[in-house]
């Protein structure tokens, strides 16, 4: 009875020890695949945020920062003389635009009016004209060095110092401008827009035209 006893205590024993040896290989086992997971979710993630990283990157990229444009427009003259509700002359230019960020940019405006025409500006003495007197231009270019502001995807606001350069006289310039652009295939855009001249405090001119422009 005795050596029954001792058998079942033996293979009690080793029943046991080999439960406890299953027990913890399980144990092991699990502990690896933790380890697993958590390595795979640390690659998983540091793969995302690269990727993120050359989606931001490629987005940056993407961003032309430079824009060469010709413009085509009319230029009103309030103060023409040869009739009394102002004068509307034909005018192009060349625009250079340069993207700061996605808010604001710098740009160099150059137009030029294709007209000769008369206008009337204060004078010094007190003639027929009541203190006036006439001022001839011709073929006057305008440009602008200007500081444009976007609140809005696609609109420009700018605002810059300038100079009119015309055989007669020169005046320095204050100009304001607004725009909107629309986007074309292969980085070309249309813009329509309108600008204000202030010229040396003697006369202002009103200007409205289209842009067609090229980004890179």
């Amino acid at each position: 009875m005795k050596l029954i006893k001792v058998q079942l205590f033996i293979l009690g024993s080793i029943l046991a020890l080999s439960a406890s040896n299953v027990f913890a290989q399980e144990a092991t086992e699990n502990a690896n695949h933790n380890q697993y997971v958590e390595s795979y979710k640390d690659d998983y993630t540091k793969k995302d945020h690269h990727i993120e990283g050359l989606e931001n990157e490629g987005e940056h990229e993407k961003m032309r920062r430079h824009k060469v444009a010709f413009y085509l427009g009319y230029t009103f003259i309030p103060q023409e003389i040869s009739s009394h509700e102002g004068l509307l002359v034909p005018s192009f230019g060349l625009d250079y635009t340069f993207r700061i960020s996605k808010k604001f940019s710098i740009g160099l405006i150059n137009d030029m009016e294709i007209a000769q025409y008369m206008i009337e500006v204060p004078g010094e003495g007190n003639g027929e004209h009541g203190g006036t007197e006439e001022l001839e231009r011709e073929y006057a270019y305008v440009g602008a060095l200007m500081l444009f502001y976007s609140p809005l995807e696609g609109w420009n606001i700018g605002v810059g110092p300038g100079i009119e350069l015309e055989k007669n006289q020169n005046f320095a310039v204050c100009k304001f401008m607004i725009e909107k652009e629309f986007e074309l295939p292969g980085e070309w855009c249309i813009s329509p827009n309108f600008s204000y001249d202030i010229k040396g405090n003697v006369y202002d001119t009103w200007s409205f035209g289209v842009a067609f422009g090229k980004s890179f």
